[in-house]
């Protein structure tokens, strides 16, 4: 589903209902909270089926998992364990929806680490509410708890808004990572179920009509959220809102006036799904994972792998979950070490899955693939940066030779990064020194780009292709190459591009007219100032790229892949065509193409002879790049200026 990544948002008003209610249950009974009896449940209900699943996928990552979320993985693991999770995620500085974390088949388990870490204070603010409030005569103490937890909830709320929002940044890391993994800021979603807890008496007052039409406006926002969350509200409080206040209004609904949406939950076959959740929750990622990098080219893939953790999570529940959970009491201390034993074993087979990754980066495949995943020395010098030419200081991305006979330029996104090591070593060769510019998602090209996920870099792009101009024109090197994945920018939808009246274009054939009129620009101001243009046309793309195979593929050479000649030249022809329009209409402009130097006749693939060409599906390796060398120095020679 679209919005599913908001059903998180529903467990966790859930789980704060569902403890909050037992909490109470006891308070009402005793009088007090029996603490290390509230956490000895909660540790045999959660570690062992935890520390299964953990050590389970820790073994079979070491073959069958993305051999590039090695690392990451068994860091996870070791997290999960400690129900720190989301704590390690959050300091990896990646989002849940990259793609180098959504690779990770631990990644779920950040869910689990912050609903333990609401449990280390939660029971005591219920606790001192509830105190309070006995202390009061003619003070309820359920109003009285419900006013200690609403006014940290209402915190937690207005800390998620401002952090989510951008409104503040006083937080570790990103404020947006922040608020979408921390557990201050998921406290309120817990709180929200635990205010409907304690505000049972009341609900239960609700006329029928009323329940029945307030559980029918919680399955109506909760499916909302669900089928169209991420589309219509991105990642934005309103979609995480409308999902919590959702399911909190079907609770109170089934609790008062059960109606047709608390009879349906109740059929014996919702219950028994109910009653695997936990384990259903375990399996289903890692499976997901595995199976996607198993088969990356089959589509069923990853749902075929979430029906069948149902499996996995059955026999979890039935041989491990349920014959601790229900079993007879043991002592403190032989719990004690039973609890560890179910944190040291997961913790061991994270070292494990290291150690694997570490002995067989010895060999020769795997050393290939490693080197596929080194990023080019754009990247790794800081010349990919939004600063523009004539403000960057240092030599770091300079490369000079003795007595040179000019200088040549390589400028613009990551497309133009890729060729660094071979247009550095072509120059050399031909005795030119080189200034290398990238900026990456940023085209150097006379357009507006606009993402639907990053809307606010237009600015900055702009700026970046101004300045860097100017510079250009101002210094007349000998030659500027360029490139720019120009495919993606014209054929996908998830990218528009901005005309001089400021609308918004995203049909492909509009976005290639205006792609070739802003390209034809940048040319004829470089042109005019007597500068020759190199433009080099985009390599093709993949769908399965090196980042996605387990380590068994790349032992056993099933790492690489391809598409054939036709599909690229489908998804290329509008790009190069409008390339070389632009090209033909301005003197001193000259445009190159490598399909046929990375293609056979009908297939194009990520690997050739043993080398990985793809560091990802668009973007070709430093071995794979390397091979254009000569190209690059015959093209330097004829087209640099003398």
């Amino acid at each position: 589903m679209r919005g599913g990544f908001l059903g998180v948002d529903v467990f966790f008003a859930i789980s704060g209902f569902v403890i909050t209610a037992m909490l109470v249950a006891e308070l009402e009974t005793s009088g007090r909270i029996d603490f290390p009896r509230f956490y000895v449940r909660r540790a045999r209900r959660l570690l062992p089926a935890l520390a299964l699943m953990l050590s389970v996928v820790l073994l079979l990552g070491a073959l069958v998992s993305p051999a590039v979320t090695q690392h990451m993985t068994a860091l996870t693991g070791i997290a999960a364990s400690v129900f720190a999770a989301n704590v390690y995620l959050l300091s990896l500085g990646t989002g849940y929806f990259d793609a180098s974390t959504t690779l990770n088949p631990l990644l779920h388990t950040w869910t689990l680490a912050v609903e333990e870490q609401f449990y280390l204070v939660f029971p005591a603010l219920l606790l001192l509410g509830w105190l309070f409030g006995r202390r009061r005569p003619g003070l309820e103490v359920r109003v009285a708890a419900g006013v200690v937890l609403g006014a940290v909830s209402l915190g937690s709320l207005i800390h998620y808004l401002e952090l989510s929002a951008g409104w503040s940044t006083a937080a570790v890391g990103s404020p947006e990572r922040f608020a979408f993994y921390g557990s201050p800021t998921r406290a309120w979603e817990f709180g929200a179920g635990a205010l409907i807890a304690l505000g049972l008496p009341w609900a239960a007052r609700l006329p029928a009509v009323g329940a029945r039409l307030l559980g029918a406006t919680g399955i109506v926002a909760i499916g909302a959220a669900a089928l169209f969350g991420r589309e219509l509200w991105g990642f934005s409080s309103a979609a995480v809102l409308l999902a919590v206040l959702g399911t909190c209004a079907l609770i109170a609904a089934g609790t008062a006036r059960p109606g047709a949406a608390s009879r349906a939950l109740s059929l014996p076959p919702m219950v028994r799904i109910g009653d695997l959740s936990y384990s259903w929750y375990l399996w289903h990622w890692p499976l997901i994972v595995f199976a996607k990098a198993l088969w990356p080219g089959l589509g069923l893939a990853a749902p075929a792998a979430a029906t069948l953790s149902f499996i996995t999570a059955w026999l979890s529940f039935r041989f491990v979950e349920n014959p601790i959970r229900l079993g007879q009491r043991v002592p403190g201390k032989a719990f004690a070490a039973f609890a560890a034993a179910c944190i040291l074993v997961p913790t061991a087979a994270a070292f494990g899955l290291l150690g694997v990754k570490n002995a067989l980066a010895e060999h020769r495949t795997m050393a290939s693939w490693v080197r596929s995943r080194e990023l080019h020395a754009d990247v790794l010098r800081g010349c990919d940066s939004p600063v523009p030419l004539a403000e960057r200081q240092g030599g770091a991305c300079v490369w000079n030779v003795p007595q040179a006979r000019g200088r040549i330029v390589l400028v613009g996104d990551s497309s133009a990064g890729q060729f660094t090591e071979p247009v550095v070593q072509a120059a050399r060769k031909a005795n030119f020194n080189l200034t290398v510019a990238t900026y990456s998602s940023c085209p150097f090209v006379d357009v507006r780009v606009l993402r639907a996920s990053a809307f606010k870099a237009e600015r900055i792009c702009r700026d970046f292709d101004s300045g860097t101009l100017a510079a250009l024109v101002r210094r007349r090197p000998n030659l500027v190459i360029t490139a720019a994945r120009s495919d993606q920018y014209i054929e996908d939808s998830s990218v528009h591009l901005r005309d001089g009246t400021g609308a918004l274009i995203a049909r492909p054939d509009e976005k290639a007219r205006l792609w070739e009129q802003g390209l034809e620009k940048t040319l004829d101001r470089l042109a005019r100032a007597g500068v020759p243009v190199l433009v080099v046309h985009p390599v093709p793309a993949f769908p399965k790229t090196p980042d996605e195979c387990t380590t068994f593929a790349i032992l056993t050479d099933g790492c690489g892949s391809s598409v054939t000649r036709e599909s690229v030249d489908a998804r290329l022809s509008r790009a190069r065509q409008a390339e070389k329009t632009a090209v033909a209409a301005i003197p001193g402009a000259f445009a190159i193409g490598f399909e046929d130097r990375v293609c056979a006749r009908d297939r194009c693939s990520t690997s050739r002879d043993g080398t990985i060409l793809a560091r990802d599906g668009e973007h070709l390796s430093v071995d794979g790049a390397l091979l254009l060398t000569n190209d690059f120095y015959r093209a330097i020679l004829a087209r640099a200026r003398a």
